[in-house]
């Protein structure tokens, strides 16, 4: 649950976070994530699909929201388990100077996880800040710092890493992209299609 809470957030807060000032930041996009977390030395998997969108709604403020549904595989008595989150938030970007941009932005999230029968809910927020760069045409990426916490009724947790992201743009209106956290227990990756508009 704690994993596709933190993807829910990271997926809304970069939306907008691989295009530069000059670019679109009206987009709807499309991915696919893969997590490994480990818990007493126990390593389990699980992967998402997403889709997000994004809105520029002043000239330095855009509003973004994302729907994760993710499975994990189970045991032959429990089955496999159905997480399912939806994130909404807000980011300001103000350009340092022509291909760097720097991105300030927060989230709320709401999950829930379904595994034999029976239902959990989790919600929780993260705030992030980086810059992204515009290396050479067609080519960006992206580093943010993200706090996040997140809770249910029986664990808190809290935590601090880095997430980079690249993006690739096969026509100006469609963008390939990828990212992975780093420094965390927890490795997660993802790939999609953003679609500006």
């Amino acid at each position: 649950m704690k994993g596709i809470l933190i993807v829910a957030g990271l997926s809304g807060m970069l939306i907008p976070a691989l295009a530069s000032a000059e670019l679109n930041y009206n987009s709807v996009s499309a991915g696919f994530t893969t997590k490994t977390t480990k818990t007493n030395n126990i390593e389990q998997n699980y992967s998402e699909l997403s889709l997000g969108i994004s809105k520029s709604v002043f000239k330095n403020i855009y509003l973004g929201a994302s729907f994760e549904s993710g499975t994990q595989p189970g045991t032959p008595t429990t089955g496999g388990k159905m997480v399912h989150s939806i994130s909404l938030g807000a980011g300001f970007h103000t350009p340092l100077n022509d291909n760097v941009d720097v991105i300030v932005a927060s989230h709320i999230v709401q999950g829930s996880d379904k595994i034999a029968g029976s239902s959990a809910n989790a919600n929780g927020y993260d705030i992030g800040a980086g810059i992204r760069a515009q290396t050479t045409y067609g080519l960006e990426g992206s580093i943010v710092a993200v706090y996040d916490s997140i809770s249910n009724d029986t664990y808190s947790s809290k935590d601090t890493f880095i997430n980079a992201q690249f993006g690739f743009d096969f026509t100006p209106k469609i963008q390939m992209y990828g990212g992975i956290d780093l420094f965390r227990d927890n490795q997660t990756i993802d790939l999609g299609l953003r679609f500006f508009y």
